[in-house]
């Protein structure tokens, strides 16, 4: 039966959004945030909590019990960025199959409920199918599948990017690679959701028992469906299970006795005065097994219910109108051509594996692939390996047919490909100064190459060091979100020794977490092939501690100098390629600046570096190099940015006028680089007009 409480219809409508820690994490509550929410975007809320609630207990009292089975439509909207969000098709169907398996009393293992809640498992006669035909009368294999940086942040953006199918018709699974605060999944209860937002969120891990989920994770689907069914968890309306006051609160489900909640499976746990059941699914123990017949009474009166138009799901017009009546035949779906490559960029003579991700149909019969600048150039295998070998940016496209139709797929400059002579000579500078960036200014043969996740990335802005730098502020991206930049691709000509890179680094932190980590990593093959050679992290990054609210911006002495080396057996080719990656920690702003590199052990590896200088610094022409350094000739190199070098002599005067040669040249950084039979030292010029 259903009890009548006030204190449940109370604090049920505030806490009418649900989320499941994963089970390596804390626990996390929003009770109090989301019933804000919900007063503000949705006032009736309070008012349909209440019809729903006098609906249920007229319906349970006076309606006679039926075995008919509800048949409820599913869509799920898969968000993903061609990583392993993208769950197949296989993994979904084992979602429905297992949650029809715990609605239903099918499970395997049921013969392992504790003995005194056998008699009240219950068979709710309630199955779930995925649609056959979408909202405008398509066929469909009741998935959807959108492309979309958000399934990094999860949550209303992750909605939004895949929009709900009307929830009067369907109910609505959207699968995500990360939600907010730990999360696994959550969902709303009838007639709380904002506009767009009715159904249930989970991360792809929690998603079916097979693919990237598992057997512990398979009931999180029916946990959350439960809510979307009016279910609350058995302690009450909050996400604080193992509270001792819980006794206090109920879930207004007569036959789930009070409980602390439980996040252990300590089936002889007796909390609140008699034997809880840790086994039921809207437990949070990890091996929940059962419903309950009071709880399976309040989910098929909800399906009853006009609240939310929950009723509508289960009409027969709907089914028919969804394609997931009995006598449905199922149609053969257009397929949708998409694809990835394992690889997006290298040097010539690379080869890439694509992975055919042809979706929305169970049947392909043909597959088509055109490759420019690849070898071969056609192809009709579902997965063909492709080799590239001569430089360029090139297309990719994928026709699929079926006997219904075809489709096809077109992704320009999906390739990189880049000839290793291209590539600037050391000593050279990075200092993102490129107008047209990620392109570097009269140069079509190297580039920056930016890959973004989250919702922040990689851009440029004029704070840096000096001029413009690269920031991304990490405090709108998740845990764990990665943002990598690679810089331009450098020709090794001296591989005997060492490499020696510095560069400037400003880092705002704000909170008690770990922080922003920030990685390096080396490739030889033009972007292929990385292999990491710093970390940087802790204290060691961070440049002053700062709040949320406002965007760090640095000041002069918040700049920090970092260096490394990367030895010579590192380097086992011509190409050198850096790559900066960032791991998000609860950051606030983190900015990086002035990439050095250069053959000697250190920018500076002259013991008496003191005794060579250049003035005046920064200059608007004129340009002096003094060398008090007793002893014989010396040799003076001048470099761009580029690499490129403008000037070489050799003299013996202590004070060399190089003016002629910097005066005439455009306001950017310059490198003077002197050699001495004493060592060499590498000085930056900043020519300001």
């Amino acid at each position: 039966m259903i009890k009548k409480t006030f204190l449940f219809l109370f604090i049920f409508v505030y806490s009418s959004f649900f989320m499941i820690a994963q089970d390596d994490e804390s626990w996390h509550c929003l009770t109090d945030e989301i019933y804000r929410e919900i007063l503000q975007t949705n006032p009736d809320a309070l008012k349909e909590r209440a019809k729903l609630q006098n609906f249920v207990e007229n319906y349970v009292q006076n309606i006679q019990k039926s075995d008919e089975t509800y048949i409820v439509p599913v869509v799920f909207h898969v968000v993903h960025y061609y990583g392993i969000e993208n769950i197949t098709y296989q993994q979904i169907e084992s979602a429905i199959d297992f949650m029809n398996k715990d609605f239903n009393l099918l499970r395997a293992d049921t013969s392992g409920i504790v003995e005194t809640f056998r008699p009240i498992a219950a068979d709710c006669n309630i199955e779930f199918r995925l649609a056959r035909k979408d909202p405008y009368g398509n066929c469909t294999m009741g998935v959807t599948r959108t492309v979309s940086e958000t399934t990094f942040a999860g949550g209303e953006q992750a909605k939004e990017a895949a929009p709900t199918w009307p929830p009067e018709n369907y109910l609505n699974i959207w699968v995500v690679n990360a939600l907010p605060h730990g999360a696994a999944g959550w969902s709303y209860y009838p007639g709380t959701a904002p506009y767009g937002s009715d159904g249930v969120i989970l991360l792809h891990d929690y998603v079916g028992v097979t693919g990237t989920s598992s057997m512990s994770h398979g009931s999180t689907l029916t946990h959350e469906v439960g809510h979307f069914l009016n279910l609350a968890h058995p302690w009450g309306s909050t996400n604080e299970p193992g509270i001792l006051t819980n006794c206090d609160v109920d879930d207004d489900i007569e036959d789930t006795p009070n409980t602390i909640g439980h996040t252990t499976c300590a089936l002889s746990a007796v909390t609140c005065g008699s034997l809880d059941n840790v086994q039921n699914f809207m437990e949070y123990s990890y091996c929940t097994k059962m419903f309950t017949n009071g709880q399976s009474q309040m989910m098929r009166a909800v399906l009853n219910s006009s609240v939310a138009s929950r009723d509508n799901l289960i009409s027969e017009a709907n089914l028919i109108a969804t394609g997931t009546n009995n006598d449905y035949i199922p149609e053969i779906c257009v397929p949708v051509a998409d694809f990835t490559g394992n690889k997006k960029l290298g040097c010539e003579g690379f080869s890439v594996e694509y992975n055919n991700l042809t979706h929305g149909t169970d049947q392909v019969d043909a597959f088509s692939w055109s490759f420019e600048g690849g070898i071969p150039e056609i192809s009709y295998d579902e997965n063909p390996v492709v080799v590239y070998d001569v430089k360029g940016e090139y297309n990719v496209e994928l026709t699929v047919a079926n006997n219904v139709n075809t489709n096809i797929k077109n992704a320009n400059n999906y390739i990189r490909v880049y000839n290793k002579q291209d590539a600037y000579t050391l000593p050279y500078t990075v200092s993102f100064e490129t107008d047209d960036f990620p392109k570097i200014t009269g140069n079509d043969d190297n580039d920056f190459y930016i890959e973004s996740r989250g919702q922040e990335h990689w851009k440029q802005t004029p704070y840096g060091a000096e001029g413009k730098a690269m920031r991304i502020i990490n405090k709108r991206n998740e845990i764990g979100t990665k943002n990598r930049i690679y810089l331009p691709n450098l020709r090794i000509t001296d591989t005997d020794n060492q490499i020696y890179v510095s560069f400037k680094a400003a880092y705002g932190k704000y909170g008690t977490a770990d922080g922003d980590r920030l990685k390096i990593y080396v490739s030889t093959s033009c972007g292929d092939s990385l292999r990491i050679v710093d970390i940087i992290s802790g204290t060691r990054l961070v440049s002053s501690y700062t709040s949320y609210n406002n965007t760090y911006v640095p000041v002069p002495d918040d700049w920090k100098t970092h260096s490394f080396v990367i030895k010579p057996y590192v380097l086992n080719g011509e190409n050198l390629r850096l790559i900066v990656e960032v791991e998000a920690g609860e950051g606030n702003a983190l900015y990086i600046d002035e990439f050095n590199f250069s053959y000697t052990n250190s920018i500076d590896n002259i013991q008496n570096s003191s005794l060579i200088s250049a003035f005046p610094n920064p200059t608007s022409g004129s340009l002096f190099l003094e060398n008090q350094l007793s002893g014989t000739d010396y040799t003076i190199q001048i470099f761009d940015t580029m690499g490129k070098l403008l000037f070489e002599t050799i003299t013996s005067n202590e004070i060399y006028d190089a003016s002629s040669i910097i005066d005439n040249k455009p306001s950017g950084l310059y490198l003077v680089k002197i050699k001495t039979n004493q060592g060499n030292k590498v000085i930056k010029i900043n020519k300001t007009k």
